[in-house]
This record gives structure tokens, C-alpha cells and sequence, in this order.
């Protein structure tokens, strides 16, 4: 009878276990062709943060609504896969140089919904790329959505992989921009 007790109390608290409250972001890139910049052509990268809340998934089916923010601050995490990117591609990364390309986030952030039976996960990023080169100045905005219904409550793992996958294809997008590469390789 002990054994039975325990046993019942062992499921009913490994099945409230509590849900992840932290994302783990980190997008992948494909490789990058070198040789886009010359020798000797260096920027300097700058991020920033502009989201009112720095939760990247919101539960909003949850009572109360549960928010998830990222393991680590989302402007590094992009930054970081930019600059590998970039410097892939030839460019140096000097703090002091006169070529700045400065990104902000505006949004990125799944909701996930309730409506009858069925969930809908809403992701969305948004994302402006400035680049500044001795008074030549462009702006660029990246935008990315994805919405994908189910039957059951998605987990993390999967709302991460969406999210993975629109900061990769915006952070490609920065890479490949023409018009990005001839203002930071312009002397």
C-alpha cells in the first residue's frame, strides 16, 4: 500500500514539473563567400534592444500569461553571428573604424494563443539595420512572420526552432544585401 502511495505522489509532481523559463536562441548561418570586402575595409558593429519586454515567447493561453525571456541578451546573440559573418566575408572589426552598421530590434517574439481546442503560435522579428559611412547613411528593415496551429501546446524546443530560423534568414538577408555591401566598402 506504501509502494502505491508513493508511486501516486512520484506522478502527480513529475506531472506538474514546471514548464522551461528561459529560452535558448541561436541561429545558424551557412557558410559565406570570402572575399566580398577588400583588405583592409573594417566597421564597427553596434546592437540594440528596443523591445518594450525582452521575452521572446509568450504563453498567452496560460493563466496568467507565461513569458520566456532568452538565455542571453538577444542583441549579442545577433551580433555575434553578424560579426563572424561579416568578417567571413573579409571584413575586419575594429572598434574605431569610420563604417558603423548598427542593428535594432524592434520585435521578435512568439505568442502562443488559445481558441477553442486549437493553439496558434504567432512569431514575428523585426529587425533595422543602419549602416553609417563618413556621412552616407541607409537604412534597411528586415521583417519575418510564421504562424503554425496545433492540437496541443507547443513546446519550446519548436517555438525556439522558429524563431532560430527567422533570425537566421534575416541575419543572411544583412549579409547578402547589395546595397549594404557598397556602403560599408565605399571609401
Amino acid at each position: 500500500m506504501k509502494k502505491i502511495i508513493l508511486l501516486a505522489c512520484f506522478l502527480i509532481l513529475t506531472g506538474c514539473a514546471k514548464q522551461p523559463v528561459i529560452a535558448n536562441l541561436n541561429p545558424q548561418l551557412g557558410e559565406q563567400p570570402s572575399g566580398v570586402y577588400s583588405a583592409g575595409t573594417s566597421a564597427v558593429i553596434i546592437g540594440q534592444d528596443s523591445r518594450r519586454s525582452k521575452d521572446v515567447v509568450v504563453y498567452l493561453s496560460d493563466e496568467p500569461a507565461t513569458g520566456l525571456a532568452n538565455i542571453s541578451a538577444l542583441q549579442d546573440v545577433i551580433a555575434r553571428e553578424l560579426v563572424d559573418g561579416l568578417q567571413r566575408q573579409g571584413l575586419t572589426i575594429d572598434r574605431s573604424a569610420p563604417v558603423q552598421v548598427k542593428f535594432d530590434i524592434n520585435e521578435l517574439l512568439v505568442r502562443v494563443t488559445r481558441a477553442n481546442m486549437l493553439y496558434t503560435a504567432e512569431g514575428k522579428s523585426h529587425i533595422t539595420l543602419t549602416v553609417e559611412n563618413r556621412g552616407a547613411v541607409d537604412t534597411r528593415i528586415y521583417k519575418r512572420e510564421e504562424k503554425k496551429d496545433s492540437a496541443t501546446r507547443p513546446d519550446l524546443p519548436k517555438l525556439e526552432k522558429m524563431l532560430n530560423a527567422q533570425l537566421a534568414d534575416i541575419i543572411q538577408q544583412m549579409l547578402q544585401d547589395e546595397e549594404v555591401r557598397k556602403l560599408i566598402s565605399r571609401q
